[in-house]
């Protein structure tokens, strides 16, 4: 009989935040290339959106009352609900309103900037302390991804047919990550004590579909509900987009608390290195120019980012709450630490 190998813990914890920043970056990107096909095939974008998280809340909260996780102090469980709704909601609406017109590869890449800018308010806000290492990682992957958006704005000047409505959508598309980026620190700074990440999830999405509603109703209407619910094509999309939801955000609530609002906001990178090839692939979309150089400083980027460096870090908020320092954990005892 063969013996099982025994990984040591702080290996193992080591590998939790590679592991889930994968996950959640690849799942976004699904999502991204499932927006796509969803507008393709003429759904109202926000209406589709406002089903998705709205099933994905009830999915998770299920879960969570019957694995007894559904408890807390629940005023204040509701009121960072609502902010973390408002981030989730606004980035997510912006971005389906615009695939059809920037495509699900430009949409992918912009999720890649959130990273310098969660960093710098990191900076700002104290939660973060300067390192050169990780300063330059962060450097290399904006350059990067700037190197892209010029690329598409190269394109969109060529293109005698392109009106400012599309230049328009590009420049809301590069506008996301801002509010990504502050949605990183908001659920740091506000996490409540003890509150498990599928609950969390579960009512951000609950309450990001409960925001973007009104604004679906009052944009798209009440026929286009209709229009979408008797689709049968458009209603199987939804059903997966609410599968890959659920899954995304307990994965990305856990990341957060296991790696803190910068390492976290590498999602994005991840993102665009899985959805940009999969619009090309999947949905005929072309590669932006000098897309190789840029891919691989982004890469070349969350490398730098990842190296571990003699640099201390402050404690973090331990397993009730998100680190509030990038360095990826270990397990000492039962607590979550930051590693040195």
């Amino acid at each position: 009989m063969a013996k099982s190998i025994d990984i040591p813990r702080g290996a193992a914890n080591r590998l939790k935040a590679p592991a889930l920043l994968l996950l959640t970056g690849s799942l976004l990107a699904f999502s991204i290339v499932v927006a796509r096909v969803a507008s393709d095939h003429g759904a109202p974008m926000l209406w589709f959106l406002t089903l998705a998280m709205g099933g994905a809340g009830l999915l998770l909260i299920t879960l969570a009352a019957v694995s007894g996780e559904a408890r807390g102090h629940w005023p204040r469980l509701l009121m960072f609900s609502i902010g973390a709704g408002a981030f989730q909601a606004l980035p997510n609406a912006i971005g389906y309103l615009a695939v059809a017109h920037v495509g699900a590869g430009y949409l992918a890449l912009a999720f890649a900037f959130p990273l310098l800018l969660t960093y710098l308010l990191a900076l700002g806000l104290g939660l973060e302390r300067f390192d050169p290492r990780r300063a330059l990682g962060v450097g290399v992957a904006l350059g990067g991804g700037m190197l892209l958006v010029a690329a598409k704005f190269d394109g969109l000047t060529d293109d005698n047919a392109v009106g400012s409505e599309t230049i328009g959508w590009v420049l809301a598309a590069s506008a996301i990550p801002l509010v990504i980026a502050a949605g990183n620190l908001y659920r740091t700074q506000f996490w409540p004590r003890g509150a498990r990440p599928r609950l969390l999830a579960a009512l951000m999405l609950l309450l990001a579909a409960v925001l973007t509603a009104p604004f679906a109703a009052a944009i798209e209407g009440s026929d286009d509900l209709a229009r979408l619910l008797g689709n049968d094509a458009l209603v199987t999309l939804i059903a997966v987009n609410v599968a890959a939801f659920a899954l995304q955000f307990v994965a990305y609530f856990a990341l957060q608390k296991t790696a803190g609002p910068v390492y976290f906001s590498q999602i994005g990178s991840v993102a665009a290195a899985v959805g940009t090839p999969a619009a090309v692939l999947f949905l005929g979309e072309s590669l932006p120019g000098n897309f190789a150089l840029a891919a691989g400083l982004i890469v070349a980027g969350a490398l730098l980012f990842q190296v571990k460096t003699g640099t201390k870090t402050s404690a973090p908020r331990g397993p009730e709450g998100p680190p509030r320092t990038i360095a990826p954990p270990v397990v000492r005892g039962d607590r979550c630490c930051a590693e040195a």
